[in-house]
């Protein structure tokens, strides 16, 4: 087996595991890591890396999630969040709601692309804009 790979299935296993476990997998881990030729290492390296900044990434696109949640709070109770799924990303309401609490859907956990909130941005003005037209039309 690919030790590169191996060393992830390490990981992942460690992250599930309890304390006891995890004592264990670090031997693995460390008799895998003794094992590896300067080659090896070296794509061991450029693997970590590109973990390191898929899981930054993953983190900056949370960050994003909780601000969108946090400033849709005060209008969720007033706009059916059916029709914006559907109207605006043809989407369902579930799969909105997915994205706005950054839940784990099939293993990963998702959130709104920069698309996704720029989509929701033209949304939320679009609503705003009809609802100063209904409201000047009743004044």
């Amino acid at each position: 087996m690919d030790k590169v790979k191996h060393f992830f299935e390490l990981k992942q296993q460690w992250v599930k595991s309890t304390e006891e476990e995890r004592a264990h997998i670090d031997e693995e881990i460390n008799a895998l890591l003794e094992s590896m030729s300067d080659d090896e290492h070296q794509q061991m390296d450029q693997a970590v890396i590109e973990d390191l900044r898929s899981l930054r990434q993953g983190a900056e696109a949370l960050g994003r999630t909780f601000k969108a949640r946090d400033l849709m709070k005060p209008v969720l109770p007033f706009i059916s969040v059916s029709a914006l799924a559907k109207e605006y990303f043809g989407k369902s309401s579930s799969w909105f709601y997915q994205r706005l609490n950054g839940n784990v859907v099939h293993g990963k956990q998702v959130a709104f692309t920069e698309e996704e909130l720029t989509t929701l941005a033209k949304a939320l003005r679009d609503m705003a804009a009809k609802l100063e037209r209904a409201a000047a039309a009743v004044a």
